[in-house]
């Protein structure tokens, strides 16, 4: 009756190891690699991201473009008389 009892309590602690192992691999598997549905789902966004990027990139360009063109062009700066002629003697004079 002894022998009966620790065989039972023996097959039931295997039991019990074995269930245990399996779901901790299974748990593992499931941990390890999201499921496809939440996989294409973030794809799905990141790719809806980058397009919204990119609109916003070519709007922000053309928006720069438009207050470019409509800003007066700066006007030359005019040096004067005396700095060309200074400019005139440095560039005239032999080098050694």
């Amino acid at each position: 009756m002894a022998k009966e009892r620790r065989e039972r309590i023996s097959s039931l602690t295997q039991e019990i190891e074995r269930v245990a192992k399996n779901l901790r691999g299974e748990i593992r598997r499931a941990t390890s690699s999201p499921p496809k549905a939440l996989e294409r789902a973030a794809n799905e966004l990141r790719k809806r991201a980058a397009a919204v990027l990119a609109e916003v990139e070519k709007y922000i360009h053309e928006l720069r473009k438009e207050l470019e063109k409509g800003m007066p062009k700066k006007a030359p700066v005019k040096r004067k008389k005396r700095a060309r002629a200074r400019a005139r003697v440095v560039s005239a004079a032999p080098k050694a």
